[in-house]
């Protein structure tokens, strides 16, 4: 680059000519670093304005830059010392000229990269226009409480038009101005786009997504957002709401980019600083602008035809929210493990836990948790997620109960799948997000936003006792949020309602009981004693031994629990009171064991009684004294004989707080009750339940009751019960007599004991044959 080479070299092009002279008295190190900056001049002013320029343009400047390192390392040495160039000086102007050429072409090729792809949605005609980030920020200080100062705005990642994270607003009204109230959606795609110019759905992935522990939810955040846009059809997906939590570097910088939100339809909104589940589900049912929000979290995959029951359910009633059928996930192919059979239905318990569960038909009293769809309309209308609610948990037990006291409903979807990665304890699925925020106090908040006088439950459980003692009794926050709700709708049905809408749960399966009991062993005098504690526990079962009875311990005292499968109504096990788990029998050691409760009947190993002779019996096995003092042991019923039998009794039997609480809301407010009760009637009439070959022939099926006038009948281990609800269905076939569920016989054991029955495979021999004697009486024939 020295003079003396620029003045041989006859240079034509004026261009030329005066870089020339210009790097001429230069030395080469001076020379070489002119270079270097007209190399990166592109990546440099496009840094200097604000442009995010595409990698391949920043590749191509790398590789410049290297060439000429190259170039100037390799000079050979001239006379006196000095350098000669490899490289003529005229070819770096062109070398220059093609590598600005290339660049701009990049820059083209990607400003005009069509923002549709193969699988989703198509490009709105014309996008509103992005709303000012000092709009954003006073917005969100409307959804934060003032003792807890709001996140950083809420920002735009603009990416080609999408249009911005809107501030939160009012229901917008739809092309031709129609009203929700007055016109129905028809279940077709062409309806739903038909009825509102924005039309679609929207789907809002939310989920905790912070620090450098993004590093593997990132890339499942981005392959939940590519599952949801295979899933869709174009005209149904209206855009993709990701909110991203705080997350560093931001999930705009690495996996959801500007490329991928113009492909796939993304919308992202950020928090500055994480918030929690419960405030990301809040901005982005703020921010969509879709006419039904679909809230799922980062790390699933919806199957296909999703997205139907959501659009037909919610276009029949626009106050529902719908709920998927949730099933499992292979995080390492993205597909749903086996062929279905998900969960979606839950209850929810006094100390605001939720439980699997629920009733038969297609409705569901509660949540599990994000998994939801609802519309926009009834989104604005009942005021969404609590804003002072941090971190997750207690946000489904909010919303569960506020849909349906203040007008709305929950149902199952039966054909909408949707696989979710359980955290299996695996690093892969273990989460990585930062914790914030209190579930305590978020659970709280729900039970006193909505329980009414049945918050008084929560001094029953010592988590919630402890912090009322410790912080006052308003330690759970400011509830005028609440109130504004019920204000707006008018006015919201107390919990009693809520707790009869669901009959089956709380009345059928014990959860409501007329009495709570200590259980005493009559021999060494002592009470079961729950191990565990109240609430939920930890591993899912616990243990139960006898203790001194001690009736002011609420651990000692159980209570009848689960459907009867073969009436419908209660019961058919033992619960713990103010627990989730049900007694199970024997475990050895000198104890007995529970497990979380099947409030549906369906567990046999919960199918306990504390029966009117005293057993405590499962078909035909009892617990009884252990070979130990204080021992517990389960063995066949007859085998306590030669013991002395095994009898228990009932101590210090009373009715509990929330059965009083109940019985008083439906005696002094009878009107809330009425229309429910009618309703509740006419369902019972199609209900049935039994098994089927009783159904498909009704009468055919009876109950053996024994002759002596002890009232006793046959249950379905041919012993003589004394509680009715276990007398077994029975159907005389010829000189048969069936149990009809299984269709084994009755048999009398060869014996002449007439207390002495069973069942077993029909044969038709003497001891199963059996002779009606007049309308009502059967015999044995031998």
């Amino acid at each position: 680059a020295g003079g003396k080479a620029c003045a041989v070299a006859r240079l034509n092009s004026l261009w030329e000519r005066r870089a020339c002279e210009h790097l001429a008295p230069m030395s080469g190190s001076a020379a070489f670093a002119v270079r270097v900056l007209f190399v990166c001049a592109v990546p440099l002013a496009a840094c200097g304005v604000g442009i995010e320029l595409d990698p391949l343009a920043l590749i191509l400047s790398a590789l410049g830059t290297l060439i000429e390192c190259a170039l100037w390392a390799c000079q050979p040495a001239g006379r006196k010392g000095k350098q000669h160039n490899v490289r003529p000086t005229r070819y770096f102007p062109l070398q220059l000229g093609l590598l600005y050429c290339m660049q701009l072409w990049v820059v083209m090729l990607r400003s005009g990269t069509p923002s549709g792809g193969a699988g989703g949605g198509s490009p709105e005609a014309s996008a509103p226009a992005p709303v000012p980030t000092s709009a954003l920020r006073a917005a969100t200080d409307e959804f934060y409480s003032p003792a807890d100062p709001p996140p950083a705005a809420v920002v735009q990642q603009a990416a080609a038009g999408l249009p911005a994270c809107r501030a939160p607003r009012h229901h917008r009204q739809c092309a031709g101005g129609s009203n929700w109230q007055q016109s129905h959606w028809r279940s077709s795609r062409e309806g739903l786009r038909a009825r509102c110019a924005a039309g679609g759905a929207e789907v809002v992935a939310a989920d905790d997504l912070s620090g450098a522990a993004m590093a593997e939810e990132r890339d499942f955040a981005l392959k939940t957002v590519k599952s949801f846009f295979d899933m869709t059809p174009a005209d149904v997906l209206h855009e993709i709401v990701v909110v991203d939590d705080g997350s560093s570097p931001p999930l705009s910088q690495t996996h959801l980019n500007p490329d991928v939100q113009r492909q796939y339809k993304v919308k992202i909104c950020r928090h500055e600083r994480t918030v929690g589940l419960i405030g990301a589900k809040k901005t982005g049912g703020d921010a969509a602008t879709g006419d039904i929000l679909a809230f799922m979290d980062c790390h699933v995959a919806p199957q296909k035809n999703w997205y139907r029951d959501f659009l037909q359910l919610i276009g029949q009633n626009y106050r529902r929210m719908v709920v998927p059928q949730i099933t499992a996930l292979d995080i390492e192919t993205w597909t749903q493990v086996g062929s279905g059979g998900g969960m979606s239905k839950c209850y929810v318990t006094w100390d605001g836990d939720f439980k699997w569960g629920g009733p038969e038909d297609m409705y569901m009293g509660m949540l599990s948790g994000g998994l939801a769809g609802m519309s926009k309309r009834w989104w604005d209308e009942t005021g969404g997620f609590d804003d002072q609610m941090l971190g997750w948990g207690g946000e489904n037990i909010d919303q569960g109960v506020r849909m349906w006291v203040c007008g709305g409903e929950i149902v199952a979807a039966p054909n909408a799948q949707v696989a979710h990665m359980w955290r299996t304890g695996s690093a892969k699925t273990s989460a990585r997000y930062k914790h914030v925020g209190d579930t305590l106090k978020n659970r709280a908040r729900a039970i006193y936003a909505w329980y009414g006088d049945f918050a008084a439950k929560l001094d029953d459980f010592p988590d919630f006792a402890g912090r009322k003692k410790r912080e006052g009794n308003h330690w759970y926050g400011d509830m005028s949020n609440f109130q504004k709700v019920k204000d707006r709708l008018q006015g919201c049905r107390p919990f009693a309602w809520y707790l009869r809408r669901f009959k089956a749960v709380y009345e059928d399966g014990g959860i409501l009981p007329p009495e709570i009991f200590m259980i005493r062993e009559e021999k060494s005098g002592k009470c079961l004693h729950f191990k565990g504690h109240a609430g939920t526990s930890g591993s899912g079962h616990e243990n139960v031994q006898l203790d001194d009875c001690n009736p002011n311990n609420n651990l000692f005292f159980w209570h009848l629990g689960n459907v009867n499968r073969k009436t419908g109504a209660c019961c058919s096990g033992l619960r713990a009171w103010n627990t989730e788990q049900c007694f199970q029998g024997g475990i050895g050691r000198g104890k007995a064991g529970t497990g979380i409760c099947e409030i549906t009947g369906r567990n046999s190993q919960q199918h306990w009684a504390l029966t009117e002779d005293g057993l405590l019996k499962s078909r035909d096995r009892c617990m009884g004294p252990g070979d130990k003092d204080d021992s517990l042991m389960e063995a066949p019923c007859v085998s306590f004989r030669s013991k002395g039998g095994a009898r228990f009794t009932k101590q210090s039997v009373k009715v509990p707080i929330e059965t009083e609480l109940y019985r008083k809301a439906q005696r002094e407010h009878p009107e809330a009750f009425e229309l429910l009760n009618k309703q509740l009637q006419e369902a019972s009439k199609s209900n049935s339940f039994g098994p089927a070959i009783c159904k498909k022939e009704p009468g055919s099926c009876l109950a053996f009751f024994y002759s002596d006038g002890s009232q006793r009948c046959l249950d379905d281990e041919g012993q003589l019960a004394a509680d009715k609800s276990s007398c077994a269905a029975l159907r005389v076939v010829g000189q048969l007599v069936q149990r009809a569920e299984t269709g084994d016989c009755l048999d009398t054991w060869s014996d002449q004991d007439p207390e002495t029955w069973g069942f077993y495979g029909c044969h038709g021999f003497g001891n199963q044959q059996f002779a009606k004697e007049g309308v009502s009486r059967v015999c044995t024939t031998s």
